[in-house]
C-alpha cells in the first residue's frame, strides 16, 4: 500500500477499534500484513488494537474456489460451423 493506502486502513482500524466490531477477512496472517503497508509504525499500531482482543478462524483445507471451478471436460466445446447464405 502506497501512503494514502496505509494511513486509511489505519485510521479504519482505530475507529472501528472504538466504536464497535470489525470483520476481516484475508488469505494472510496479520503478521505478514507488516510489509504491505508504507507505513510500519502506523500499520503495527493498528494491528496491535485490531489483533488485541480479535477471534480468529482459520479455515483450512482445499480452497472453495478450486473445488467450483470447471475442468476442461465439464466446459462447453465451441461450435466451428458455417453459415449458410440465403
Amino acid at each position: 500500500m502506497d501512503a494514502t493506502e496505509s494511513r486509511d486502513a489505519y485510521e479504519m482500524f482505530t475507529e472501528r477499534h472504538r466504536a464497535g466490531s470489525i470483520i476481516v477477512t484475508s488469505n494472510r496472517g496479520p503478521d505478514e500484513w507488516l510489509p504491505t503497508f508504507a507505513d510500519p509504525i502506523r500499520v503495527q499500531v493498528a494491528l496491535d488494537r485490531f489483533t488485541g482482543n480479535a477471534d480468529d478462524l482459520v479455515i483450512e483445507g482445499e480452497s472453495h474456489r478450486k473445488r467450483l471451478k470447471p475442468t476442461l471436460s465439464q466446459q462447453p466445446t465451441p461450435q466451428i460451423g458455417h453459415r449458410r447464405r440465403k
